[in-house]
């Protein structure tokens, strides 16, 4: 019996000696994109449309390469667009990978994401400024949270979606008729520490 915990034991501390210490992290950026989509030819104005969209999001490590994201913000034409996925963040070659669901319009997803690392000095001074000036606008709270906003890097990301515009009507307006769409975007991470 003693030789039975002694091999558990010794099982357990090698699992666990080759595990480095892991604290979960967010980070938080803005997002502009634009692309196409293909709406229904069922519908009246089928064919190729543009779009555009301006977001927030959050992505949150809760492991080593593993991420959550979501995020939401106005877009034409559909007025509001938010998706969420799950993801693989590549140390190596800095790129991540992911794939979700767009809640509104509907579309399933797969995205991929390439950084530039650092902004230019121009980018960063003209995103402080327009912080500075929020910052001014909420320094008469009484608890004024610390708002610095500090841009960390940027990252291209490009999005192959898939929406319900060719099934039948009920399900397709859930995904605003769209049938495909594919979509370019920036992205900037803040620190707001």
């Amino acid at each position: 019996m003693k030789i039975r915990l002694l091999l558990i034991a010794l099982l357990a501390s090698f699992s666990a000696w080759g595990q480095s210490d892991f604290k979960s992290y967010r980070q938080t950026y803005s997002e502009f994109n634009f692309g196409a989509t293909l709406l229904s030819e069922k519908e009246m104005f089928g064919g190729i449309w543009p779009g555009i969209s301006g977001l927030i999001g959050r992505k949150k490590f809760y492991s080593r390469g593993k991420f959550t994201d979501a995020q939401i913000g106005s877009a034409l034409p559909t007025f509001l667009t938010a998706k969420i996925g799950v993801g693989k963040y590549n140390f190596n070659k800095k790129t991540s990978s992911s794939v979700g669901l767009r809640i509104w319009p509907a579309h399933i997803y797969i995205q991929h994401s390439r950084p530039t690392h650092l902004l230019s000095e121009k980018s960063v001074r003209r995103i402080k400024k327009r912080g500075s000036r929020i910052n001014k606008k909420n320094s008469n709270q009484q608890n004024p949270k610390s708002n610095d906003i500090n841009p960390i890097c940027g990252e291209w990301n490009f999005s192959i979606e898939v929406g319900a515009g060719d099934i039948p009507p009920t399900l397709s307006a859930f995904s605003f008729y769209s049938v495909a769409m594919v979509t370019i975007g920036y992205r900037i991470y803040f620190d707001l520490e």
